[in-house]
């Protein structure tokens, strides 16, 4: 299988995942629109610490939650905007096989989540002891490449599943806390639109580069809400958009920096190493 082949086959699967999913957690892009470059990999190793993240879940007068000997029941047929919280350890591997600056990658991580949904005047807070999973992966095109004198602009595509055990439950009013059964499954498909600048300078002997890059992000994501003790289940599901920027320091040929934050649906911050081979 030649090349543009291998490419072409790359990108209509994607799409097709893209396309057909129905369930959906933000991606950190992790890294500017350069392109890598032939043959090339990346690694990045970063902390994240998502502060709020908006989902949504519909819930029906049927759906009940035991906590000790109390049971409370959800009597409203709306759609509850919930938020969402939590940090984690996260990794991703990229790689460039051509010269055609297409990339594939794949993210992965372990973390904690905390759920608050709606309930009347105040919110109850659903919270995880143990770590739960995240993974996905996704297509990155640099459109227009990198060049002394322009910068780089880049789309991608994503996709990520993300599974909690929340294990603890505190009511708004603090009257209520306890352990609970529940399980919180959050699959996310993203697009994203990224433009870069690449800036380069002699630090001793090395040549030493400052990749800043911004761009937006559209999210649409699936949440399942199910709780194991009296077999309720919630879903939702929600489209957003999310402004993004960061930074990629390179002092070194192969060792860097990267810090990402986003805004509005989602507020996060990252932080980590960036290795290039």
């Amino acid at each position: 299988m030649n090349k543009r082949k291998f490419i072409t086959y790359g990108l209509v699967a994607f799409s097709l995942v893209y396309a057909g999913v129905v369930s959906t957690f933000a991606t950190e892009l992790m890294g500017p629109a350069t392109q890598l470059g032939e043959k090339k990999f990346h690694t990045e190793v970063y902390y994240r610490h998502v502060l709020k993240q908006k989902l949504n879940l519909d819930v029906s007068s049927t759906g009940r939650i035991r906590i000790q000997n109390s049971t409370f029941t959800v009597n409203s047929t709306s759609e509850l905007e919930s938020e969402g919280s939590g940090n984690g350890m996260m990794g991703k591997i990229s790689f460039q096989p051509f010269e055609t600056p297409i990339q594939y990658y794949l993210v992965g991580g372990a973390g904690q989540y905390d759920l608050k949904i709606p309930s009347g005047s105040y919110s109850n807070k659903h919270a995880t002891d143990n770590p739960g999973y995240i993974i996905g992966g996704g297509i990155k095109y640099t459109v227009v490449p990198y060049t002394i004198v322009s910068p780089a602009v880049s789309l991608d595509l994503s996709a990520t599943h993300s599974r909690y055990k929340l294990t603890n439950f505190t009511s708004g009013d603090g009257r209520t806390v306890g352990e609970i059964s529940q399980v919180l499954t959050v699959f996310e498909i993203q697009g994203a639109v990224t433009a870069s600048k690449k800036f380069l300078f002699d630090l001793g002997d090395h040549k030493a580069s400052v990749d800043p890059y911004l761009g937006v992000k559209v999210l649409r994501t699936r949440t399942n809400f199910d709780d194991n003790t009296t077999s309720g289940h919630f879903s939702g599901t929600r489209t957003d958009v999310s402004p993004f920027f960061g930074i990629k320091f390179k002092p070194f040929p192969y060792q860097g920096l990267v810090i990402e934050g986003s805004v509005l649906s989602e507020t996060s911050f990252a932080a980590g190493l960036t290795l290039g081979f």
